[in-house]
């Protein structure tokens, strides 16, 4: 077997160096996005990247943005899927890692998203803000310390946690935040249509 193809939830045999669009499952990443831990598993309480895509989304959500920043937050980390997680200070010495981390970001968006080919820098900012921000509240809330406490937000002032629930129910959640707003871009498509006939 190719020593560099992987094997994911659903039993798909992928290379992720050279991914395909058919390669691609909603189901492998809300699964495996659920079943790991943010900050290298460092917490005070098992904290997924699946729950982090899900504050991220909901954010955007908040702030009155549209569904496809919305899917964009929720997608922003589902690479991981297929290479884990990387503390951010240690990600950015690692150029080959961040060079497929940005590939397979797009590969994953060009199949998942219905309207990538709509987003904008200003969409990619405003998730890349709330990424941040919501990770000083993470910080400050899984893992505690002054060094959190003394990294300021600009857009955000607090941030609620849920508690007890499981790494399934973030996978469904993870699931169903994606299939409500992918239907909710193609019917907002569909309207647009009908109004340009």
């Amino acid at each position: 077997m190719n020593d560099s193809i992987i094997q994911t939830y659903t039993g798909k045999l992928i290379n992720p160096f050279e991914i395909k669009e058919e390669d691609i499952s909603i189901y492998d990443i809300a699964h495996s996005l659920s079943m790991q831990c943010r900050f290298n598993g460092n917490t005070k309480r098992f904290y997924s990247i699946a729950e982090h895509s899900i504050n991220v989304s909901s954010v955007l959500k908040e702030m009155g943005l549209s569904y496809k920043t919305q899917l964009l937050g929720l997608l922003h980390d589902a690479s991981e899927a297929y290479l884990s997680d990387v503390p951010s200070p240690v990600k950015k010495y690692l150029p080959d890692y961040l060079s497929l981390e940005g590939k397979l970001t797009t590969s994953i968006c060009m199949a998942l998203h219905p309207q990538y080919w709509d987003l904008t820098v200003s969409d990619l900012y405003l998730v890349n803000v709330i990424d941040e921000e919501i990770t000083v509240f993470e910080g400050r809330y899984f893992l505690g310390g002054d060094i959190w406490d003394e990294m300021e937000t600009v857009v955000l002032t607090s941030l609620n946690f849920c508690n007890d629930y499981t790494e399934e129910y973030f996978e469904n959640m993870f699931l169903t935040y994606y299939h409500t707003l992918w239907k909710e871009i193609i019917n907002e498509q569909a309207t647009d249509r009908g109004r340009d006939k």
